[in-house]
């Protein structure tokens, strides 16, 4: 798949880099950015992906520190990166959606080798980038128009022993809350995330940032948490990861709340607040400032993530909100 190549030698590993190609005719204009660090000894194979959203830029800056870290740290194993998946929509500043079919390719796992282009995309991203990666990692955080507390999601699939494994991998990040979305849950589903442990592959996926702008503590963040689980999966000798100080707060499952009307948002809360059963969680006004109905908290519950921006249309996703009764819903 590699179209071009270039090569230097890090302290452990070899780095290299270039731009993919696809043989799909659907993807044969598709150039794809990429890194390949491996290390002198062999061992498990990560697979790390931002840019699917591409204004979700702390993700995409982490990843490329992350080359620059493993040509230094890697000892066994190899770790491959595309830091933008979404390489049609970076220029455009394309929200959520990859413009050449105009579909978010968030939701299109496992993928479709017979779909539009962005079916095609994660297809073989999934499927044949990333077939034999012991873990698939897939960074996101804060499109121009959202807020996303600094969580992490991971799928259980009533297999103990695999699910156990899952966990330890999420576990890695510090963060805020970490979603284990339960076996039965139907609501979250099409993410990588979601859809790999069905076919016994193990990933994790990591948000954090907002606005699209540079957060250094969200950059740490999804840096951190990576190289934790090379730490885990003993591709690098670094010492044991420090304390953690985030909440860590687990939680089963999110559910959308949802704009009633198009309107102006008056919010109340932020990303990574608990919020109970009830709370006023926002306000909205027609384009005269004048009130007409407000948001509601409908269970108690963690927000990770916000629509930020003040102008909402009906039936917008506005808040995820997690519960913290897995009864609640």
């Amino acid at each position: 798949m590699p179209a071009l190549t270039k090569k230097i030698l890090g302290k452990n590993g070899s780095l290299s880099w270039g731009t993919l190609n696809f043989t799909h005719p659907s993807l044969t204009e598709l150039e794809l950015p990429y890194f390949d660090v491996t290390a002198a000894q062999p061992g498990p194979h990560i697979a790390i992906i931002a840019g699917m959203h591409p204004n979700e830029v702390d993700a995409m800056e982490a990843a490329l520190r992350l080359k620059d870290y493993f040509a230094d740290a890697l000892l066994r194993g190899s770790v491959s990166i595309l830091p933008v998946l979404n390489i049609p929509g970076l220029f455009a500043h394309s929200e959520f959606v990859c413009p050449i079919d105009d579909k978010n390719i968030n939701f299109l796992s496992p993928g479709d080798l017979d779909g539009s282009f962005s079916q095609v995309l994660i297809h073989q991203v999934l499927h044949e980038w990333a077939r034999d990666a012991a873990v698939f990692i897939d960074l996101h955080g804060g499109d121009l128009r959202e807020e996303v507390a600094k969580f992490v999601m991971c799928q259980l699939t009533g297999d103990p022993e695999f699910d156990a494994h899952t966990q330890a991998l999420a576990h890695r990040f510090d963060a805020d809350s970490i979603v284990e979305f339960a076996a039965g849950q139907t609501n979250n589903r099409g993410r990588a995330t979601n859809e790999l442990p069905w076919l016994g592959r193990h990933a994790v996926m990591a948000e954090g940032g907002a606005n699209g702008v540079l957060d250094p503590e969200c950059i740490e963040f999804h840096f951190q948490g990576v190289v934790n689980i090379a730490w885990f999966l003993g591709l690098t000798a670094d010492i044991a990861p420090t304390a953690k100080q985030r909440r860590n707060l687990v939680v089963h499952n999110f559910f959308k709340v949802e704009a009633p009307i198009s309107a102006r948002l008056y919010l109340s809360v932020a990303a990574g607040e608990q919020v109970a059963a009830g709370q006023l969680l926002g306000v909205l006004k027609d384009i005269f400032g004048d009130r007409q109905t407000e948001l509601v908290a409908p269970y108690a519950g963690y927000i990770l993530m916000i629509v930020n921006h003040p102008i909402v249309n009906q039936g917008e996703w506005l808040i995820s909100l997690a519960p913290l009764d897995d009864n609640a819903r």
